[in-house]
């Protein structure tokens, strides 16, 4: 699947269980994106899903199993949002517009145009 093309799609998407405890609604929350009005969806639901689960299985199960109930505050970025969150302040922290595991990201330019180096 190429993108979300429609609000049924989007409803779907978001209740994928990613594992026990979280779901893909919990990530896909953003602060930026609902101020300035853009979508924070992923461009590709599947990689999304994958790299969701490889999280939830290998961090944050073991993280809430350890510490207790933990709430994800946000944890997707689409690339619209994160060039507009880099855009607006030149103070915000670098980011990439990769996604851990998945090859063929491409690395995300700082605003002086310095790329930055592979994780």
């Amino acid at each position: 699947m190429m993108g979300i093309p429609s609000y049924d799609k989007l409803e779907e998407f978001s209740r994928v269980r990613l594992s026990s405890n979280f779901f893909m609604r919990d990530f896909l929350y953003s602060e930026i994106a609902a101020w300035h009005g853009l979508t924070n969806l992923p461009h590709f639901p599947e990689q999304a899903i994958a790299v969701g689960r490889k999280l939830c299985e290998e961090l944050l199960e073991p993280l809430q199993a350890t510490f207790g109930r933990i709430h994800i505050r946000s944890a997707y970025r689409s690339p619209e949002v994160t060039t507009s969150a880099t855009r607006i302040s030149s103070t915000a922290p670098a980011t990439r517009q990769t996604m851990p595991g998945i090859s063929g990201t491409t690395p995300m330019r700082m605003e002086n145009g310095e790329q930055l180096p592979a994780s």
